[in-house]
């Protein structure tokens, strides 16, 4: 779907209230129920956009219980953002959906923020099987020992795996070691599949797991030994990476998996048309919403005592004012992560 045919189908407020019902509730509201109290017995106002629940008797509109319910965005830029997002390939920055839709870069950001949420919380459903890959990679960080890949400095790993001509999974975690790569392969593969590795070391007892363990070793320039080969998963790392460093430039880890989760729905419905998309998307629109406060987990200065080790004379201190006197029992200590910024959007400016 064009750009141009999806302004044609969402010209109004309207007519986005009216598809979202549709998603949400089936046709004509057939499957509507209250999202209060879950009871089948609605009722319809007459301006078509109120409902009443005839058990708990609280009013509804179809946006709550979703994540619009307590967005002030109109529902028609919310749309757009969701087309935007699903159907551009590496995405879209907030500062360019920000200048889209005549919002500030704040709102455009949370709102790309909540909609990668979505996909994040709804998890999956079927384990990869057949033959898989497994591989991690390593993102961020700044060069200072001039190393790449394992053993860098200030990286945050990912760990993903990928079923061939199907589906990926990608996980941010603490390490790459031995028990969080087997914890990631057996909550994402089915026992019995055949799993594709490099050398690294932390793999060699995949087979221990009931997985068939195959290997390629990188290191002595060995990429492909028949079907043997870890090139899928590459070609992912490769698409991520592009879309961070060019779209979105840098990434805070505490938002990484956000990100990843964004990137393998639309490398999972790669298939699918871009309508087909932007409608797969609404299966995840229910359920609670992502606050800003904790998005961005803000903290609080405190003031505690501290002990002074070298007493400051009374003498002296009586020739001090008030405030200064005070200093030598109390000074300003931040909580951790204080000075971490609030808002880690590493977006182009």
């Amino acid at each position: 779907m064009s750009l141009f045919a999806f302004q044609q189908q969402f010209p109004d407020e309207a007519s986005c209230l009216s598809f979202l019902e549709t998603q949400r509730w089936g046709e004509n509201g057939a499957n509507r129920y209250c999202p209060h109290c879950g009871s089948l017995k609605t009722y319809k106002f007459a301006d078509g956009k109120l409902f009443k629940c005839g058990d708990c008797r609280k009013k509804f509109t179809v946006k709550v219980g979703t994540m619009f319910s307590d967005s002030h965005v109109p529902l028609q830029k919310w749309f757009y953002a969701i087309y935007l997002n699903t159907s551009l390939k590496k995405g879209i920055s907030s500062i360019q959906l920000a200048k889209y839709l005549d919002i500030t870069q704040k709102t455009a950001w949370f709102m790309l923020q909540r909609i990668r949420y979505s996909v994040e919380k709804a998890g999956r459903s079927d384990l990869l099987g057949n033959i898989v890959e497994a591989d991690e990679t390593y993102v961020g960080g700044k060069k200072h020992d001039g190393m790449r890949g394992r053993g860098a400095s200030g990286k945050t790993p990912v760990v993903g795996i990928a079923e061939r001509r199907g589906e990926i999974r990608l996980a941010v975690t603490q390490d790459t070691t031995a028990r969080t790569l087997e914890k990631v392969i057996t909550d994402n593969v089915t026992p019995g599949s055949t799993v594709m590795t490099d050398e690294y070391r932390p793999y060699n007892h995949v087979t221990r797991l009931g997985y068939e363990h195959h290997r390629v070793n990188h290191s002595s320039k060995e990429f492909a030994v028949g079907q043997n080969h870890t090139n899928t998963i590459e070609g992912a790392w490769s698409h991520l990476k592009l879309s961070l460093r060019a779209i979105y430039i840098g990434v805070s880890p505490k938002h990484l998996q956000k990100y990843c989760a964004e990137y393998e729905y639309r490398y999972n419905t790669r298939e699918l048309k871009d309508d087909e998309r932007f409608d797969k998307w609404f299966g995840f629109v229910n359920g609670k919403n992502l606050a800003y406060r904790k998005l961005i987990g803000t903290g609080r200065l405190t003031f505690a005592p501290i002990t002074i080790s070298t007493p400051v004379p009374a003498s002296i201190t009586n020739l001090l004012p008030k405030q200064d006197r005070l200093s030598k029992y109390r000074k300003p200590r931040a909580l951790p992560g204080d000075d971490e910024q609030l808002l880690q959007n590493s977006e182009s400016l």
